[in-house]
């Protein structure tokens, strides 16, 4: 399934990106990697993710080795992803 992020979703990764890059130019590139073969997985296996409670059709995938969460869904036979967020924040929908 073809996969495309939100504009808030690009944003935020464009966010943490920066962010990265301005600590840790490889970390970056390994950060981006890393969320580039999950974008591939989510495409290949889009229910394979955790559903998020009370949000029917919302789906959760956390980065391995890093704080982030991907949240999302099935729309209009594409996956979007609709926020990628550090996993100490509160559910992005609160």
């Amino acid at each position: 399934m073809k996969v495309r992020l939100s504009k808030l979703a690009l944003a935020e990764l464009d966010a943490i990106l920066t962010y990265i890059r301005a600590e840790n130019p490889r970390a970056a590139a390994r950060f981006e990697g890393r969320i580039t073969r999950v974008f591939e997985r989510i495409g290949q296996f889009p229910k394979g993710a955790q559903e998020v409670e009370n949000r029917p059709g919302i789906r959760r995938v956390p980065l391995v080795r890093y704080p982030y969460v991907v949240h999302y869904g099935i729309i209009d036979g594409d996956v979007v992803i609709l926020r990628i967020i550090h996993g100490a924040r509160c559910d992005p929908w609160e």
